[in-house]
């Protein structure tokens, strides 16, 4: 008997099991229809309507952190190019005397060479011209004591001709005037002489002085490819184009004389140096506020204010046939975490809703009152722009209604890359579906509604 009674309870236990797990199926069927024929709040994600002060503002991207004042040093301004053998550490601070750029100096130092030797030849011919002028004066004072000579000679001649026959003294006459254009020939010959000369000497002097002016400045050109710090500072290498984009300079670069090597920056006071797409660059003015964010700190955020904006466009580096201008945002905040070249994103508030009041330092504020108060624009309605869609020409969200989703037109006002204003057809405690609920029947399987999805979100 005890073994048919524990037969029969083995029976009736397992049964029991059965029933239990009909009951589970059962329940999970039901269930999972009902949460496929009711797309209700629980399964469509959804988003409380927003009301405050709405924000329209542009992103910046690809900005770079740099000092507003800073002392760059350059290349020299020299003949032909300048290659870079030495460089100071970047990043490093340097003291004064320290070397900053070594240049390749062996064809300055040729330069100088050369210089040196023309000075040196050009005084040689300098001496060599003195002395032929010393020999030509020589010979024509000769000259002239030869000519003076026979000068007094025909007047002696003359003088003793007093008696003799008329042809013979005038004849005396005639030799002793010959001897005195003779003399007076030579005397302008030697002046004229001297004057040649001294034009000749004067143009060896210009050809030396020529000489060693080239000579001063190949040695200035040597003496400038070392440069020395004169003051102490945070290094930070300039940039030089290499192909389609400015690269920072390194050892073996070759640059042109004017170009900025390196810059010791005053890191009390920084900018962003940014740009803005051509689409969007009436959108800023000088002026407005931002927020700057720093990719190498995550916290905390700095304020700025547009300090430039550029008047002509130029090509997006690495894009061709997309123009930008550049932007200049100066930072409020002094920081010393705040280094030249770190990446930054700014954002820049172009209009709030409602327009906050312009302050007004000189004015006296009245006190607020009730009046004044009523007087307040409301504050806005928004909600995401994943949330509008478009059917039939109308613009719609899905309004969730005790956990059923609603269409509900609504009327939009301006808008941000995220939401846009809600100027009727929405109250503050709403709730709408981020999906339209009859793509998420389509998905499910429901294919007669295909041809009536939704558009894409307002753009």
């Amino acid at each position: 008997m005890t073994e048919i009674q524990n037969k029969k309870n083995d029976g009736r236990r397992k049964w029991w099991i059965i029933g239990i797990l009909l009951t589970v199926v059962a329940t999970g069927a039901f269930l999972a229809t009902d949460q496929i024929a009711d797309p209700s709040e629980s399964s469509l994600p959804s988003y409380p309507v927003q009301q405050g002060e709405f924000v329209i503002s542009l992103k910046l991207k690809g900005g770079e952190l740099e000092a507003v004042e800073a002392e760059n040093i350059v290349a020299p301004r020299v003949r032909g190019q300048l290659k870079i053998v030495e460089l100071f550490p970047e990043g490093e601070v340097v003291e004064v005397g320290d070397l900053l750029v070594q240049f390749e100096q062996t064809d300055f130092n040729k330069r100088v060479m050369d210089a040196e030797q023309q000075v040196e030849s050009a005084k040689a011919d300098m001496e060599k011209t003195q002395a032929t002028h010393k020999a030509e004066i020589s010979g024509l004072k000769a000259d002239i004591k030869n000519t003076e000579a026979n000068l007094r000679l025909a007047e002696l001649k003359v003088e003793r001709m007093v008696f003799e026959a008329t042809i013979q003294k005038e004849e005396a006459e005639i030799e002793a005037r010959k001897a005195g254009l003779s003399n007076e020939q030579a005397l302008e010959k030697l002046e004229s002489q001297k004057i040649i000369n001294g034009a000749e000497v004067k143009k060896r002097q210009l050809e030396i002085e020529r000489k060693e002016r080239e000579l001063v400045k190949a040695r200035k050109e040597f003496e400038s490819t070392t440069i020395n710090a004169e003051k102490p500072g945070l290094v930070v290498y300039g940039k030089v184009w290499k192909g389609e984009r400015p690269e920072k300079i390194r050892v073996g670069d070759e640059v042109w004389g004017g170009v900025n090597v390196i810059s010791l920056p005053d890191l009390s006071h920084m900018q962003v140096k940014t740009y803005v797409n051509e689409v969007d660059v009436d959108k800023l003015d000088t002026g407005q506020v931002a927020t700057i964010k720093l990719d190498a700190l995550p916290e905390p955020n700095f304020t700025g204010r547009i300090k430039s904006i550029a008047s002509l466009g130029r090509e997006k580096e690495g894009e061709k046939n997309v123009k930008v201008f550049d932007v200049v945002l100066e930072i409020e905040e002094k920081d010393d975490r705040l280094k030249p070249g770190m990446s930054a994103t700014s954002e820049v508030i172009i209009e709030t809703i409602p327009p906050k009041p312009e302050a007004r330092p000189d004015s006296i504020q009245p006190v607020a009152t009730d009046e004044v108060v009523s007087e307040t624009p409301p504050m806005p309605l928004y909600i995401p722009l994943d949330a509008i869609f478009e059917k039939g020409g109308r613009t719609l969200v899905y309004l969730i209604v005790d956990g059923q989703a609603e269409e509900r037109e609504v009327t939009l006002g301006k808008k941000n890359e995220d939401f846009v204003v809600v100027e009727e057809g929405l109250s503050p405690d709403d709730r709408i579906a981020l999906r339209d609920p009859t793509q998420a029947a389509d998905a499910i399987g429901g294919m007669e509604a295909a041809e009536e999805s939704a558009s894409p979100k307002v753009q």
